[in-house]
């Protein structure tokens, strides 16, 4: 069983960056030389499976086009389809993307991706988090950055309601939700804005009930395979059903309790930003649309509790990780197309433009101990602050099937509606595990 990355060693070497000399690094130049010779231009595509950092990554990509003779990228949308649906259906037409972002579906897709094992970012990830990404000895994955997902808050507003600055850990059990909550209606704000996406709740929601079982990762990965073989008694499990009060809590003091199903994601940052909303589900990849929103504006993550003891595990930790990986395709590129596509990668994390672009742009942690650059805005702070006090969750989700998510989430978004009761999420989920491939 692979071993996850420790996130507090992870952190050691992130921070080592801060007095690092590295950033020029070596980049593999045989594409750019194979193209000189031959005089062609390469084309490659990037499929980006992250919609929340698609216009920076656009004009990332203009800028590296613009600075290359003989190379050119191009991006491949999600047209509405899921990382996976787009891969697969891009494979089925033997349009494959030369790079894309991936996470879950890494191990059913090994064989189809580019041994990646001599590249110079190697090197340089933090320790563990190529862990995911390695088969039969192969990195086939470049990690993207160190995400983070919990109670999304604005700092001014909570600040305000508790008449002064707000302690996040002052919150700790399922009954220090609700009173946050109360605290904020009375003061006239809706205390929480519910994005239903499937990925929010089917992944990152989801991610809570199975990380949560345990501290021991083997204790909590049995748990996952008790599911999948059919052995767990959902409606008798004490995570389970704390983890669905605070989901009961989500649904009362919903910004779109009335419309569950109508809240869009474009929508929520605004409502945060704009202090219509105190608090939001959410992770550290929707920096960019809150930034947007209110540049000057605070934010801090609270952990999601599911019980009413303060010590139990997962009330104080946020769930922390690599969630997706940059990988090769090798079954319909070429030589050419793979060294252009080896050389973006390289140049993304080892140059000074890619690294500003990374951190300032796409507010990523970086997952590589050579950034000369790290972010300073009050999300990514708070991230790292969980990272030091080593209050971080494991991301068990990318061990979920690719159809995990999709399920789950339209399980919960049937709960959020009022068509299925507790009881009927607990035996959907059973259902589906058993069934799992």
């Amino acid at each position: 069983m692979k071993k996850w990355m420790s996130l507090s060693i992870a952190l050691a070497l992130i921070m080592t960056a801060l007095s690092a000399c590295g950033g020029g690094g070596k980049s593999s130049n045989d594409g750019a030389k194979e193209n000189e010779a031959s005089g062609k231009t390469v084309e490659i595509s990037v499929l980006v499976g992250k919609e929340e950092i698609a216009k920076p990554f656009e004009s990332m990509v203009s800028d590296y086009n613009s600075s290359q003779d003989k190379v050119k990228v191009s991006i491949i949308p999600l047209s509405g389809a899921n990382g996976y649906e787009r891969m697969t259906t891009l494979y089925a037409s033997n349009n494959a993307p030369t790079v894309m972002s991936i996470g879950q579906e890494l191990e059913l897709m090994q064989g189809k991706l580019l041994d990646l094992s001599d590249q110079e970012w190697v090197k340089n990830a933090s320790p563990g988090t190529l862990d995911y990404a390695t088969y039969d000895g192969k990195v086939l994955g470049m990690p993207m950055s160190v995400e983070a997902f919990g109670f999304i808050y604005n700092k001014a507003v909570l600040d305000k309601v508790a008449g002064g600055s707000f302690d996040p850990s002052s919150v700790r059990t399922i009954n220090d939700l609700k009173a946050l909550f109360e605290k904020i209606e009375a003061a006239g704000v809706t205390p929480i804005t519910v994005t239903p996406l499937d990925w929010s709740l089917g992944a990152h929601f989801s991610n809570i009930l199975f990380t949560d079982q345990s501290p021991d990762r083997e204790t909590r990965h049995k748990f996952l395979a008790d599911m999948k073989s059919g052995n767990v008694d959902l409606a008798n499990n004490a995570v389970f059903n704390g983890w669905m009060d605070t989901l009961d809590l989500m649904k009362q003091y919903n910004k779109a309790k009335d419309a569950p199903l109508s809240a869009q994601y474009d929508e929520a940052p605004l409502q945060l930003a704009d202090g219509e909303a105190a608090m939001w589900f959410m992770g550290n990849w929707a920096y960019p649309q809150l930034k947007e929103a209110d540049p000057d504006g605070e934010y801090g993550f609270l952990p999601v509790p599911v019980s009413n003891n303060a010590d139990d595990y997962g009330n104080s930790q946020i769930s922390a990780s690599v969630s997706l990986y940059w990988s090769i395709d090798k079954e319909q590129s070429t030589p050419e197309e793979q060294a252009a596509a080896k050389d973006f990668l390289n140049w993304m994390v080892s140059s000074e433009q890619g690294q500003d672009y990374y951190v300032n742009q796409f507010s990523a942690i970086p997952a590589f101990n050579n950034f000369k650059i790290m972010p300073e805005d009050s999300l990514s702070q708070s991230l790292l602050f969980y990272m030091d006090k080593q209050q971080t969750l494991e991301w068990m989700n990318l061990y979920f099937p690719p159809d995990g998510y999709p399920t789950m989430g339209a399980t919960l978004q049937k709960y959020l509606t009022g068509n299925i009761d507790r009881a009927g999420v607990a035996k959907e989920y059973e259902e589906y595990w058993k069934k799992a491939k």
